[in-house]
């Protein structure tokens, strides 16, 4: 529990005790309160509870998590209720999302889609991806300062590059196992992952190779020192320097199918696409800042401090339909303008 003021988060009780924990509960109370942050009591739940990622929980999964649930030994523990200023609480509000279709796991056999699905409800890429840093590396690329209490540390970079997660699938799965012999900082809860088996860590080795590399050195031992590429001080930032790939040639004709806007509504993204003496440039929602797209191939991009490499969709003639964010499930924008 902490408390600041009148903000007080409240991790509430959760065994089958029916006076003080959920022992009162229906199967769906719990449910939506995992998936969709809503509380037994119809409100919504402060969003640190991670429902976000716990959305993307399978049925299946969500039925089994219900059910140990209900074995767990009866605590009588009576708890205070989280309180939230009147502005933070509005808006918190309206994070939940109500799902309203069946959800289906990973299919049998497809390793791939198993490691992506774990990597997303244990949302691996809010830990490992610098959201708040000045410029973003790229998803998975470490940086991210992240705090408990006094402790501080910043993520790795899980990244196939030689900065990053470059070792091979077995070493991975030990590093994991062990967290790497008990030297990973403990703010990483490596030993919550460790009873993973084998095959479900390889999976989430194998899904990882398909993001896009990072160049990344991140440390947590040593002095901190100033990174070109996430813009931060952390130990071995004096490694890193900002190269950009050298963009290949793209044809003219292809180059004008491109510019438009693009939307999602439902990650609420847009990105509006323009062009300027020869070059591609992209912007952000609201943001004043144009982004340079560097050509990988005539369809895909990357732009330095963009999450993850773009790819527009182009038909046999006339302007690009869509653009999407080569993410771990690729984000789909559709050109609206």
């Amino acid at each position: 529990m902490s408390e600041r003021g009148e903000r007080r988060i409240v991790a509430p009780n959760i065994t089958p005790d029916v006076e003080t924990g959920a022992g009162g509960w229906t199967d769906d109370m719990l449910a939506r309160a995992i998936r969709e942050g809503i509380g037994h009591d119809g409100r919504a739940l402060y969003w640190g509870m991670w429902y976000q990622s716990f959305a993307g929980l399978s049925d299946e999964d969500l039925a089994a998590v219900v059910v140990y649930l209900r074995t767990l030994p009866p605590v009588r523990n009576a708890l205070p209720s989280t309180a939230l200023p009147a502005d933070e609480q509005a808006a918190n509000a309206r994070s939940p999302k109500p799902i309203t279709a069946p959800v289906t796991g990973p299919a049998p056999g497809d390793t791939k889609a198993l490691g992506r699905y774990l990597l997303s409800v244990a949302d691996c890429a809010g830990c490992h991806t610098a959201w708040e840093a000045p410029r973003n590396p790229g998803l998975f690329g470490g940086g991210n300062e992240v705090g408990r209490g006094s402790s501080r540390a910043f993520s790795a970079n899980l990244t196939r590059h030689g900065s990053g997660v470059a070792y091979p699938r077995d070493t991975f799965i030990s590093v994991m196992h062990t967290g790497k012999g008990g030297s990973l900082h403990p703010i990483m809860p490596w030993i919550v992952f460790s009873g993973l088996t084998d095959a479900d860590l390889g999976a989430m080795y194998d899904a990882l190779g398909d993001v896009h590399p990072v160049a990344h050195y991140v440390g947590n031992a040593g002095e901190p020192r100033h990174c070109d590429v996430c813009g931060q001080e952390h130990p071995f930032g004096e490694h890193n320097h900002l190269v950009l790939p050298t963009s290949v040639p793209v044809a003219e004709a292809v180059l004008e199918r491109l510019p438009g806007t693009y939307r999602s509504d439902e990650a609420g993204w847009t990105i509006v696409v323009r062009r300027e003496a020869g070059k591609l440039y992209a912007r952000e929602n609201d943001s004043t800042t144009d982004i340079e797209l560097i050509a990988l191939t005539e369809t895909r991009y990357l732009g330095s401090g963009l999450l993850a490499p773009i790819e527009f969709t182009l038909p046999v003639a006339g302007a690009a339909t869509r653009l999407v964010s080569l993410e771990l499930e690729g984000i789909v924008l559709e050109r609206v303008q």
